[in-house]
């Protein structure tokens, strides 16, 4: 009986969008329930394929792919078999496939996935997200690429952030042009230009700077390093200001402690160079 009555429901709709391409709203036009494809809605509203919806304030439910609605605001829940698509949600948004828009201020599902310009607030992708700034928590299946990020990314195979400040975690990496905060991956962490804060990796880190704390199992290559460096190789190519501790610590230039099987420091006088244990060096 139930699926009967779901049937003839999609029928009516899919039969008022056909005929009339407006909606019949209950009581009133524009409030309550409505099926079809209104252009503003305070209430309920049931649609077979949304195209130029402008604001949806409650519940829109569309059970097929979206066309254009460049203007939709929708706030409230916001749910389609496909997924919903509009300029800015506020709310919550689920999609069987994904989730497109503009803007998403709330929360966002997409079995798939989702592409958004701007997300603020707690995003879930199946497959991936792709998002020009986030800002709050993400969590994508495979991964998440992401241009401004603030928050905490979570990736199965990796985060991909272009500027990063917060917490990210990749399967197997992370990387981007500069990192702030804690990133971690299970084969590496890597920055175009500098990664601040805490960075662990399971094979390697590599950055143009590194102010913080690294952490890799086997190497670290950077040109400058602030801070403290853990890792088997340690390679500082220009200048490195704190401690690195592994199995060889190489430095061009020196200014604190090496502790290592080997220890190169290339400022150090020409005897105290390579040593073995410790090598230190203090401007």
């Amino acid at each position: 009986m139930k699926k009967i009555f779901f049937s003839l429901g999609l029928l009516l709709i899919f039969s008022i969008q056909s005929c009339f391409a407006s909606s019949l709203d209950i009581p009133a036009k524009g409030y309550g329930i409505s099926f079809g494809n209104s252009k503003k809605l305070t209430g309920i509203r049931l649609n077979f394929v949304d195209e130029g919806v402008e604001k949806v304030t409650g519940i829109n439910l569309t059970f097929w792919k979206p066309k254009d609605n460049l203007e939709f605001q929708m706030n409230g829940f916001a749910f389609g078999l496909f997924g919903p698509k509009a300029m800015t949600i506020n709310g919550l948004a689920l999609g069987g496939v994904g989730v497109v828009a503009q803007q998403v201020n709330g929360g966002s599902l997409g079995l798939i996935g989702m592409t958004t310009t701007v997300i603020n607030g707690v995003a879930i992708g199946g497959i991936g997200i792709f998002n020009g700034s986030f800002k709050g928590v993400a969590i994508g299946g495979f991964g998440m690429v992401n241009g401004e990020f603030k928050g905490i990314g979570v990736g199965g195979i990796g985060v991909a952030n272009e500027n990063q400040l917060g917490i990210a975690i990749g399967g197997i990496g992370v990387i981007g042009e500069d990192l702030a905060g804690v990133s971690v991956g299970g084969i590496g962490v890597a920055a175009h230009n500098s990664i601040k804060g805490i960075a662990i990796g399971g094979y390697g880190i590599g950055s143009s700077k590194i102010s913080g704390i690294a952490i890799a199992g086997l190497r670290i290559k950077t040109k400058e390093l602030k801070g403290v460096g853990i890792g088997a190789y340690c390679r500082v190519k220009r200048e490195l200001k704190g401690l690195t501790v592994g199995i060889f610590n190489h430095a061009e230039n020196l200014n604190g402690i090496q502790i290592g099987l080997l220890n190169y420091c290339k400022n150090n006088p020409k005897y105290l160079k390579l040593l073995p244990l410790i090598n230190i060096h203090i401007d």
